[in-house]
């Protein structure tokens, strides 16, 4: 997706509005982003925690990001056979979302329940988890009807029913711009609640932080997990105005979280944590991209290595390329002895393309994911 393809120069910020939650009437708007590409089962699981959500007032939107596999249909026919009487299930191109989507559809959008309510967005390539969702944001903040926030959330995560009445809860009394769950895996260890800062995330590949659940309502944290986030309109449109883009689509995939709030602090606005906002995170029946540890190996170490470059001052540039330099180069050995060339490779390409700013896909993403669709 080519930047400065998304708002006009002059869209004004407009800030959400006061939060009375109960009805659809008193309860700011929330456009729910899903990417999907090629996980339809757990998209479609994800969808039904969806549907068990508290919160009176949200929109789906699930962005299709180019799958190979009929993930488009399956997830349509699960909505046509389950959303029930009267639903609205809207399906756009990409550039039908771009525009904010059509008005005969729409407006019965907007007149329909939440949990009856479905769009999909169908992206021809596969934009990475930025691109992808940065079509969703955009058609949110297009649309005709006022969007107050937008929530991403994983296709393999699932909320809990009260979890995004708590996130747009403590997003007004904080007076935050991101407001951000507490994410277990499967087993309810919590994985993620709250990072002591930008810098420290970054050294997290280095070192062993422990996770701590605070006993607070929320708490602030420089970092939210992608996962499960909820970003006001006025952070997105502020973003939007500093770059010409909402997500970083030059990381693609992994870290992109650190980023945007990072970029979100910049322009004034907080992130915080909320206690009460539970997601399990982590995919149950999984898809080539999780399967296939080179996607992750790559892109988690050249992205560090970006967000380094661009995150760090130049004090603590030093001492962090001095250990991640051997770091990457300890996992590389580790690979080879345990006899997995491919991943070593990955991790060298990672660490290569890193050190030069290469951003974007990785050349070989394709490559690797439709060798592992074949095994």
């Amino acid at each position: 997706m080519e930047s400065g393809s998304f708002m006009s120069n002059n869209a004004a910020p407009r800030g959400p509005r006061p939060v009375q939650l109960g009805t659809s009437v008193d309860s700011p708007l929330v456009v729910i982003s899903i990417l999907n590409w090629n996980g339809w089962r757990d998209t479609i699981e994800c969808l039904e925690s969806v549907r068990q959500l508290n919160y009176p007032n949200y929109l789906t939107v699930v962005v299709d990001n180019g799958s190979w596999n009929d993930s488009a249909e399956k997830i349509k026919g699960w909505a046509e056979g389950n959303l029930g009487p009267g639903h609205i299930l809207a399906d756009y191109t990409r550039e039908a979302a771009l525009n904010g989507g059509e008005a005969d559809t729409e407006e019965p959008l907007d007149r329909t329940l939440s949990p009856a309510k479905l769009v999909l967005i169908r992206n021809e390539e596969n934009l990475g988890f930025s691109g992808g969702n940065n079509v969703a944001i955009h058609y949110a903040l297009r649309r005709s009807a006022t969007v107050d926030y937008v929530f991403l959330l994983n296709n393999d995560a699932k909320p809990a029913s009260e979890g995004l009445t708590h996130l747009v809860s403590a997003i007004c009394n904080a007076g935050a711009g991101i407001a951000g769950a507490i994410v277990k895996d499967h087993a309810g260890k919590v994985c993620f609640a709250g990072s002591g800062s930008c810098r420290r995330h970054l050294f997290q590949p280095l070192t062993a932080v422990p996770v701590h659940v605070k006993s607070p309502e929320f708490w602030d944290s420089p970092v939210a997990h992608g996962a499960g986030m909820l970003v006001s309109r006025q952070v997105l449109e502020d973003i939007y105005k500093r770059r010409r883009a909402y997500l970083n689509e030059d990381l693609f995939f992994y870290c992109e979280e650190l980023d945007f709030c990072f970029v979100a602090s910049q322009a004034g606005h907080k992130t915080v944590i909320v206690r009460d906002a539970v997601i399990c995170h982590g995919p149950v029946h999984g898809n080539e991209s999780a399967r296939d540890g080179r996607i992750f190996f790559y892109y988690f170490t050249r992205n560090n290595l970006l967000l380094a470059r661009r995150l760090l001052p130049l004090p603590w540039k030093v001492p962090y390329h001095i250990a991640y330099l051997p770091l990457c180069l300890r996992r590389i050995a580790k690979r080879l002895i345990a006899r997995q060339p491919r991943l070593a490779g990955a991790i060298a390409w990672g660490l290569l393309d890193g050190y030069l700013g290469a951003g974007g896909k990785w050349k070989y993403h394709d490559r690797v994911l439709k060798h592992c669709a074949t095994q």
